[in-house]
């Protein structure tokens, strides 16, 4: 099974076969985690389809990094279904098996540690291109 790789810095080479895909990709999250003034976290959608981000940011506390990137993800997950504002439909759920399947997705997010959840798109990508 493909797995996710951690992008170290931003001259890092990723393994032979491996397809980043972080923000600025085709494949990237559209909603962000970023830090704000104050030590805090917030999410935000950089596409800006988003109305209720835009007029309601999500901010949480510093120590919440893990809570904010789980909002992400899910926001993620939910907004590229059928009713999102991001919706995959059937010919970019086409393109992404076909791009992505098989292979290793790398991301800026932080690996989880074993045993638990992967709060990051990439994970819900390697979902969707190994059915």
């Amino acid at each position: 099974m493909p797995a996710r790789i951690q992008r170290q810095t931003p001259d890092w080479r990723a393994p032979e076969g491996a397809v980043y895909v972080g923000p600025d990709t085709r494949w990237g999250n559209p909603f962000a985690v970023v830090r704000v003034a104050g030590r805090r976290w917030q999410v935000i959608d950089t596409g800006g389809r988003s109305r209720s981000l835009a007029e309601e940011p999500q901010t949480v506390a510093e120590a919440d990094e893990m809570f904010a990137r789980l909002m992400a993800t899910r926001l993620f997950k939910l907004h590229i279904g059928a009713l999102g504002i991001y919706r995959y439909d059937d010919q970019t759920m086409a393109d992404l098996r076909r791009e992505l399947g098989g292979r290793d997705l790398v991301c800026w997010c932080p690996l989880p540690e074993p045993g638990e959840t992967d709060y990051c798109h990439a994970a819900v990508l390697l979902q969707l291109a190994n059915p």
